[in-house]
C-alpha cells in the first residue's frame, strides 16, 4: 500500500502549523516569515482601496511649498511679485531661512497652536550667518512652540554600516524624528514605537528625539509602532500653498497644529503609500493627524498574537479533519479563509487593530489544500479500484452512480442493513457432464453460460456478487436502491432473460450436436447484511443473511418442480401481486427458516407488466 496516507495525516498539520508559525516572525527575520508578511502588506493595502477615502481631519494643516510656491516667477508678473514681501523672496528651492521662519512666524501670530518643520535644519544656511541669525531671531517669542526636524539615517562606508543621527542647530523646542517604518514593499506604514528609538538610537547621547508624530501629545511613544491610517490618497490633507499663506482667514490656523514642508513632486520627497505615492510631508501630516485623534492602527502583543494563532489553529485543524471528501475539506478551508477575511476586516475598520491575516489565511488554506490533496488521490485510488473490480460486475449506469460518491462502503470492512432481490441460478446435472468434458471445453461451456446470465442480471441493474462453480448469485436493491417494487420487477425480469437466453445457448449446443443445460432459479425479497468481507489485504463486497439462505433453497427446490426453473417466494410476490403470473406450489419447510414458505413457480409477466421498467 502506498505511503501517502500515514504521511498525509502528517504532512497536512505540518502545512497549518507553518503559516502560524510564520506569524509570529514580525520583522521579519526568516524567509519563513516574509512570505506571509508581503501578504500581510498586500492585504493591507487591498483594505484601504476597498473602504476608499473618508473625509479629512481639521487638524494638521500643512503649510505647502508647493510646485506653484516654487515656480512664482513664472506664475506672477515682476510687478504682482512685489507686491507681497514673502511673494518677492519666493524662487526656486532652498529657500532662505529667514523666510521659512516669517511663514512659521505669521501663522502663529494668526493662533497657531505649533509649528513642525518637515525641514532638515541641521547644517548652517547657504545664505550665510545672517540668514540663520535672522531665523532665529523671528522665532525666538514662539520657541517653545517651533518643533524642528531631526533626521536618521543609515550609511555604508568601507564596509561598516553607520547610523548617523542628524540635529537641528537651533536650540528651539524639541526635534521631532522624522523617520517612517516601512513595509518589505516599500510602503510607509507605521510611526517608530519607543523600542524601536532605544534599538536605533541607543548610542547617541540623550535627549533621544521622539517622533515628529508624537510631538503634540505630552506622554511617550508607546513601545510598539503605531500603524497609519490614511485617510485617503495625495491631496487628501488639508493645505495651504505657502504663496497664499496670507490670504487665508486667521481661522484656518487658530489652535491648530501647522506642518510646514515640501510636497513639490519635483523635489523627489515622495514615498510610497496604501493609496500611492505621497509627500513625505503629507504622510507626517497623516500621522500627526492619527495621534491627535487617536487613530493609529495597533497589534496585539506578541503573546496576543501567539495565543490568537495557535487557537485558530487548534480550532481549523479539528474542523479540517471532519470532511470525508477532497471537495468537502477545500470547501471548508475557503470558508475558514473568508472567515479570516471578514474578520479581519471588522477588526481593521471598527477596532484599528492589525491581525496577523496572511498566517491566519494561510494556514487553513495550505493545511486544507494538503489534506484535499491526500484525500483526492485516496478517492482517486479508490475510484479506479472500484471501477476495476465493479465493471464486470455492475450495469454501467450503476457504476456511475456509485463512483459519483462511493464512500467507505467499498474499501473498508463494514456492513449495512439493507432490503434487496436476492437471485439464485445453478446447472442442474452438470457434474455428470464435467466429468466428461475436457477442462478447456468445460470452461469456455461456463464462460459462454456465464456470459449470457450475466448479461441479463446487467441489463436489469443488478449487481453480480459470485460466480461459485456453475451457480451465480446476483443482488438487485444493494448498493443503491431504486425502490421495493422496482428492484423486485428488475429480479423477475432477469430471471426470465436467463431463461430465454438458456433456451438460446441450448439451441447453438443441439447444433453443435452437445447436450443442452438446464438450470435452476430462486427469487427472494427481504433484508440482508451488505458490506465486505475478507481480510485487510482483500475484501469482497457482497451480502449475507436468512435471505441469501433461503434464495437458495428455492433454487434447491427447482429439483422437485423440474417443469418450473424459476421459483419465487410469497415476499417477493407480495410486492407484484398485479403484475406476476405464477402457479402456486404450497408451502414448504426449507432448513434455516422458522416457518413454511409459500412458494410459486413463475410463469412470466403479464402484458401490462412486461415492458420497459
Amino acid at each position: 500500500m502506498p505511503p501517502w496516507p500515514g504521511l498525509g495525516r502528517r504532512l497536512w498539520w505540518l502545512a497549518l502549523a507553518a503559516p502560524l508559525l510564520a506569524g509570529l516572525d514580525r520583522a521579519p527575520l526568516t524567509p519563513l516569515g516574509q512570505g506571509p508578511r508581503l501578504l500581510d502588506d498586500q492585504l493591507l493595502q487591498t483594505f484601504f482601496l476597498l473602504r476608499g477615502g473618508r473625509p479629512a481631519p481639521a487638524d494638521p494643516v500643512i503649510l505647502a511649498i508647493d510646485a506653484d510656491s516654487l515656480e512664482l516667477g513664472e506664475l506672477l508678473s515682476p510687478g504682482e511679485r512685489q507686491a507681497s514681501p514673502l511673494w518677492r523672496q519666493m524662487g526656486p528651492w532652498p529657500w532662505p531661512r529667514a523666510l521659512q521662519a516669517r511663514l512659521a512666524a505669521h501663522v502663529l501670530e494668526q493662533g497657531a497652536a505649533r509649528v513642525l518643520f518637515n525641514i532638515e535644519f541641521s547644517q548652517p544656511s547657504r545664505f550665510g550667518p545672517a540668514d540663520d541669525r535672522a531665523f532665529a531671531a523671528t522665532l525666538a517669542p514662539w520657541r517653545q512652540r517651533v518643533h524642528l526636524a531631526a533626521v536618521y539615517g543609515v550609511q555604508e562606508e568601507g564596509g561598516l554600516v553607520q547610523s548617523r543621527l542628524r540635529l537641528p542647530i537651533h536650540p528651539l523646542a524639541a526635534p521631532g524624528l522624522t523617520t517612517l517604518l516601512q513595509s518589505p514593499r516599500g510602503v510607509v506604514e507605521a510611526v517608530p514605537g519607543q523600542d524601536w528609538i532605544e534599538a536605533r538610537l541607543g548610542d547617541f547621547p540623550p535627549p533621544l528625539p521622539r517622533p515628529m508624530a508624537f510631538l503634540v501629545r505630552p506622554a511617550p511613544p508607546p513601545p510598539a509602532p503605531m500603524g497609519l491610517d490614511f485617510p485617503g490618497p495625495a491631496g487628501t490633507m488639508p493645505r495651504v500653498p505657502a504663496w497664499r499663506v496670507l490670504e487665508v482667514p486667521a481661522s484656518t490656523w487658530r489652535g491648530r497644529t501647522v506642518l510646514i514642508g515640501v510636497t513639490a513632486p519635483g523635489l523627489g520627497d515622495l514615498q510610497e503609500t496604501p493609496f500611492g505615492p505621497m509627500a513625505g510631508t503629507e504622510i507626517q501630516a497623516v500621522a500627526l493627524a492619527n495621534v491627535l485623534q487617536g487613530r493609529g492602527l495597533g497589534r496585539l502583543p506578541l503573546a496576543g498574537d501567539g495565543l490568537l494563532l495557535l487557537g485558530w489553529g487548534a480550532m481549523a485543524g479539528l474542523l479540517l479533519r471532519r470532511p470525508a471528501s477532497a471537495g468537502g475539506t477545500l470547501q471548508l478551508a475557503l470558508a475558514l479563509a473568508g472567515t479570516v477575511l471578514v474578520a479581519g476586516w471588522a477588526a481593521w475598520t471598527l477596532a484599528l487593530l492589525r491581525l496577523p491575516l496572511a498566517a491566519l489565511l494561510l494556514a487553513p488554506v495550505a493545511g486544507g489544500g494538503v489534506r484535499a490533496v491526500g484525500q483526492g488521490l485516496a478517492e482517486s485510488r479508490e475510484r479506479a479500484y472500484l471501477h476495476q473490480v465493479l465493471s464486470r460486475r455492475v450495469s454501467p449506469t450503476l457504476l456511475r452512480d456509485i463512483l459519483r460518491s462511493p464512500g467507505p462502503l467499498w474499501n473498508q470492512a463494514v456492513g449495512s442493513r439493507a432490503r434487496c432481490a436476492v437471485l439464485f441460478s445453478d446447472l442442474v446435472g452438470f457434474t455428470p457432464l464435467s466429468a466428461v468434458l475436457e477442462p478447456a471445453e468445460l470452461f469456455a461451456l461456463l464462460n459462454r453460460y456465464f456470459e449470457a446470465m450475466a448479461a441479463a442480471v446487467l441489463e436489469q441493474e443488478g449487481l453480480l456478487d459470485k460466480f461459485i462453480g456453475d451457480a451465480v448469485m446476483a443482488e438487485f436493491g444493494v448498493p443503491r436502491s431504486r425502490g421495493d417494487a422496482q428492484e423486485a420487477r428488475a429480479a423477475v425480469r432477469a430471471a426470465l432473460a436467463m431463461q430465454e437466453r438458456l433456451e438460446a445457448l441450448n439451441l447453438e449446443l443441439a447444433a453443435a450436436g452437445a447436450p443442452p443445460l438446464r438450470h435452476g432459479i430462486g427469487l427472494h425479497f427481504g433484508e440482508v447484511i451488505a458490506g465486505n468481507l475478507g481480510s485487510s489485504q482483500r475484501l469482497e463486497f457482497t451480502v449475507v443473511g436468512a435471505s441469501v439462505n433461503v434464495t437458495s433453497r428455492l433454487e434447491g427446490l427447482t429439483r422437485l418442480f423440474p417443469e418450473h426453473p424459476i421459483l419465487v417466494s410469497g415476499d417477493l410476490l407480495a410486492l407484484l401481486p398485479e403484475e406476476l403470473e405464477v402457479l402456486p406450489l404450497g408451502s414448504h419447510r426449507i432448513k434455516g427458516w422458522p416457518v413454511p414458505l409459500e412458494v410459486f413457480a413463475l410463469q412470466g409477466l403479464r402484458p401490462a407488466a412486461a415492458g420497459p421498467g
